[in-house]
């Protein structure tokens, strides 16, 4: 893993990389939550995803939105938010151009952006949310987008919480055609806050795409 600094539209944006054996190897991009929340590149399940990924063989990036940690600029909007999403995706892209996959993974409202930004790249083959914030409400920007993913949840998340999974499970196969399989990691509520609680969340991160990222490639 290294430190990179990534040109963004308000500067220069801080990220970990990893760089996987071989080009072709797939690529991923972790979303971490609102940053008015606390949530960064480095809490606890922005961390657990990464490393779900990196050991499963993808080259991996996190990163800080602007004005979070060391990148540059003041805390955003969710447009200027999506412009560093996509200045990070470019990047990595750049970074491994004989890569032909991209997978996607957001906490928080970082799962919502997942969505947003897999609307804008056809590209991307896959994705994974953790606990959605159910306080976001606008899916208009849905559109028909066949794919699969993984939608994880605690266990003991609360009511609006379960309610909210099942909306989003209905507009997505609806709205856009996707499909989500959807995980509950035991004990755990919306905070992961136990070490057991974030092994079931990698492992189940580390199986589901390990197995989906096996089958497209017999495609």
């Amino acid at each position: 893993m290294v430190d990179v600094m990534i040109p963004g539209e308000a500067g220069k944006l801080h990220a970990v990389y990893h760089k996987a054996p071989g080009d072709a190897a797939p690529l991923a991009v972790i979303l971490s939550g609102n940053p008015r929340a606390g949530f960064h590149m480095n809490d606890r399940i922005s961390y657990a995803l990464f490393r779900a990924y990196m050991d499963i063989g993808f080259s991996v990036l996190r990163f800080n939105y602007r004005g979070v940690g060391d990148s540059m600029g003041t805390l955003g909007t969710t447009a200027d938010n999506m412009i560093d999403i996509a200045a990070v995706i470019d990047w990595i892209q750049n970074q491994n151009e004989d890569s032909d996959k991209i997978w996607l993974a957001g906490n928080h409202v970082g799962a919502w952006y997942v969505l947003q930004a897999m609307m804008r790249r056809p590209e991307v083959s896959g994705f994974t949310l953790v606990s959605p914030d159910y306080a976001v409400t606008d899916f208009s920007f849905l559109s028909p987008r066949p794919n699969r993913g993984l939608l994880l949840q605690g266990a003991l998340e609360d009511d609006n919480a379960a309610a909210f999974r099942h909306h989003v499970t209905h507009l997505l196969k609806k709205q856009a055609q996707i499909i989500l399989e959807t995980i509950f990691i035991k004990n755990a509520d919306a905070k992961y806050g136990s070490a057991a609680e974030l092994k079931q969340l990698y492992n189940d991160v580390k199986a589901y795409v390990g197995r989906e990222n096996a089958e497209t490639k017999l495609l």
